[in-house]
């Protein structure tokens, strides 16, 4: 089997992975809007308090995606061809771009979750 075929394989197989941990982190959110709602309604704090939580290591789970998605497009543009066209070493580099955005993005939010002391500092009930 070719060592490139090989490998697309695996990065589909890690994808599938991945697509069932995003339907974990889809049941997480749905059990964290609903202690969220509990919170709002009754102001019963361990609902706040866990629903906090929750999000917090989603956020955490998500970061660890992101990272390996830069891992993927760093090793893409790594792998880029002396002769690949202009066009796509271009979208292989907007690729490792977006990837990086949007580590830094779970960054800045794994951040605001865990130096948020008040509600209204992060515009949470």
């Amino acid at each position: 089997m070719n060592r490139t075929i090989a490998e697309k394989l695996k990065e589909t197989a890690i994808e599938d992975i991945i697509w069932l941990v995003y339907l974990f982190i889809i049941g997480a959110n749905l059990y964290s809007n609903y202690l969220e709602r509990d919170y709002i309604k009754n102001h019963n704090l361990r609902s706040r308090d866990l629903f906090r939580q929750i999000n917090k290591y989603v956020l955490i789970i998500a970061f660890f995606i992101y990272l390996y998605f830069v891992y993927q497009s760093y090793g893409s543009v790594r792998n880029l061809k002396a002769n690949a066209s202009d066009k796509k070493v271009f979208l292989t580099n907007l690729t490792l771009i977006t990837a990086v955005l949007f580590l830094i993005a779970g960054g800045i939010n794994i951040f605001i979750q865990n130096n948020s002391v008040f509600d209204d500092e992060i515009g949470l009930v």
